[in-house]
């Protein structure tokens, strides 16, 4: 997780916080890589969606052939559930990888986001879980977020 945070460049206890809280809780506290409801492609640590999968492992010098020879360059829409969970299987085979996969997300599909979770106002972290993640920002998640926020001391 660290290593990712180096590698995309998230230094600020507001995004660190907003980012552990998501992966926390899409993974039932750590303990999953894969969506279990059998969405394939759905996985690594934030449990994304295959085509952001798709676009992750893509954008890793070092997966990015394997990727291409897996889904020929097709669109997601017209990929098998094993091609699919084969591309998820490159990212969750490599722990760099699967934990890099919620900061990628943030940097890449979100970055408009970023300066308010740098504020770790609640404001900004329900944006971020609303427009950029796309779903409610429930009670459940936000305690996860204080926790992280707590323990950041922040």
């Amino acid at each position: 997780m660290a290593n990712s945070f180096n590698r995309y460049g998230i230094s600020s206890p507001g995004e660190i916080a907003a980012l552990i809280s998501l992966m926390a809780y899409e993974t039932g506290d750590f303990r999953y890589q894969v969506n279990l409801a059998g969405t394939p492609g759905q996985g690594t640590r934030n449990m994304q969606a295959a085509r952001f999968n798709i676009l992750y492992a893509s954008s890793i010098p070092a997966l990015a052939a394997q990727v291409k020879a897996i889904t020929g360059g097709a669109a997601t829409g017209r990929l098998s559930a094993s091609q699919l969970n084969a591309v998820l299987a490159l990212l969750t085979g490599n722990a760099d990888y699967d934990w890099g996969s919620a900061a990628w997300f943030l940097t890449t599909q979100c970055p408009g986001v970023r300066t308010g979770l740098q504020s770790a106002t609640l404001a900004s972290w329900q944006n971020y879980i609303q427009n950029c993640i796309g779903i409610a920002p429930t009670g459940d998640r936000q305690a996860g977020w204080t926790t992280a926020k707590q323990a950041l001391g922040t």
